[in-house]
């Protein structure tokens, strides 16, 4: 198996996945479904993984991403600009939307969101710079659909088992998101923080598919528990077309 699945977004027969790290060619440390050219792997042994990712997928075209920057910068698939940027004004975004071609984003910890409505599909990268910047509902809100009409998937990442916080940032979240931001006094949790601002948003479908990727080291890479030297996961979704 190369990808998880939501439930929701398979009921709504939107191909989408939440790569895991298995099935790919890559070598140690990326074993072996690395799926990030920047993480220092071989580039034909990343190019020969999103292949298979894309053939076990049914994907004909090729997966659109972007330079993600953890900023709140969205673009459709053509990386043209949707909604201007308050940080990260670079080259770079942190969310696709599309409504004829596959996206995608890239994670080892962060957490990825995928979203469906309208005939349209966006992906998302949330690690806690883009839930500090509600990344996930500014893409609700740049898709321009009904907001009741979006079901949303959150991906596996970096649990509150495992993400130790400053004491700073965890009262800062507290502040944004309420006390269960935070679990105990510095665990932050990235997946409650996500939910709330999609539901503030007016979104009503989510769904979040299981896993941390911390914690379980034969399924997930890790940037965190594996000090920066790991390979990269790829959330997608595509119009039911691609």
């Amino acid at each position: 198996m190369l990808y998880l699945k939501s439930k929701l977004l398979d009921d709504a027969s939107v191909p989408h996945g939440f790569s895991l790290r298995t099935g790919g060619v890559s070598l140690p440390p990326y074993d072996s479904l690395n799926l990030g050219f920047s993480a220092g792997d071989d580039p034909q042994a990343v190019a020969t993984n999103l292949a298979r990712l894309r053939e076990a997928a049914g994907l004909h075209a090729e997966i659109a991403t972007a330079k993600q920057v953890h900023g709140d910068r969205i673009v459709d698939d053509r990386l043209r600009e949707i909604l201007p940027a308050s940080v990260a004004q670079e080259d770079g975004a942190d969310a696709l939307i599309s409504e004829r071609a596959p996206v995608g984003v890239r994670a080892a910890d962060c957490a990825p969101i995928l979203l469906f409505g309208g005939g349209k599909v966006a992906a998302a990268h949330s690690g806690w710079k883009g839930t500090r910047l509600r990344i996930a509902a500014r893409t609700v809100a740049a898709m321009k659909v009904p907001p009741r009409q979006i079901a949303a998937a959150i991906g596996p990442c970096i649990g509150r088992c495992c993400y130790e916080v400053s004491p700073e940032l965890a009262a800062e979240f507290r502040a944004l998101f309420g006390k269960e931001a935070v679990e105990g006094e510095r665990h932050l949790d990235l997946r409650f923080c996500i939910e709330t601002a999609l539901r503030e948003a007016g979104v009503e479908r989510i769904e979040q598919v299981a896993g941390c990727t911390s914690c379980d080291t034969n399924s997930f890479f890790s940037h965190r528990r594996d000090k920066g030297r790991t390979g990269r996961h790829l959330a997608f979704i595509a119009p039911a077309q691609s």
